[in-house]
């Protein structure tokens, strides 16, 4: 009985390391080959910019070219010049503000259980020089701005939904997200995907942050 029990051990382990190899193994080489967007007739003379914190990837786009519509749905204070918008599992952004509160059934739970997810939107005034700038031109703006709104649930009425609890800061809140933050799924691949969706050459599929930083880099510098 132990003996079998040890080879199923042994066998399951196996299993589980080669799957875990072959994540790692796709996210590595569908992050280096590019995707190939379509032509668009326009020059890029705009900027958003991309941030980082090792992790995690969230969009910078300059409150002038959000559209009418968000700009009025998200109520800005005046002051704010940089909105950033991140998209990941619901309980986790909430839970847990820094990696000191992570806990092993919120990190399993967003990564394999189906759960809601949320866009977490912050304030900024500065442009930071850690930011990586991706030139855009004015289609490439309302295709992202028609992205983002795409990634906010809505109630009947086409109201953002916003979620009763505090943010990180007294300048963020969180609003309720279509979509579901999984190992595939990523916060990252939701940004890949925001850049897909703007047709921005980047990663084929990016769960992790440096495979995106790596094509936008590498369309600024041509090669």
């Amino acid at each position: 009985m132990i003996t079998k029990l040890i080879k199923y051990l042994k066998t399951s382990l196996v299993v589980l390391s080669v799957v875990i190899a072959s994540y790692f193994l796709a996210a590595f080489t569908l992050s280096v080959i590019a995707s190939s967007p379509e032509d668009l007739d326009c020059l890029p003379e705009k900027e958003i910019f991309i941030a980082s914190n090792g992790v995690h990837l969230d969009l910078i786009i300059p409150r002038e070219y959000l559209g009418r519509e968000m700009l009025k749905a998200l109520n800005l204070p005046p002051w704010v010049s940089q909105i950033a918008f991140g998209w990941g599992d619901k309980e986790f952004y909430i839970y847990t503000p820094t990696w000191n509160d992570l806990e092993l059934s919120t990190a399993f739970q967003a990564l394999f259980l189906d759960s809601e997810s949320a866009i977490h939107v912050a304030w900024i005034n500065n442009e930071y020089p850690g930011w990586t700038t991706v030139p855009m031109c004015d289609i490439q703006i309302q295709l992202l701005n028609d992205y983002l709104d795409a990634t906010f649930k809505k109630d009947p009425d086409h109201n953002i939904l916003e979620i009763e609890a505090s943010g990180y800061s007294e300048y963020d809140k969180f609003y309720q997200a279509n979509g579901n933050f999984s190992f595939i799924q990523t916060c990252n691949n939701w940004v890949n995907k925001g850049l897909k969706a703007a047709k921005v050459k980047t990663s084929i599929w990016s769960p992790f942050d440096q495979g995106v930083l790596y094509q936008v880099k590498k369309n600024r510098t041509g090669d």
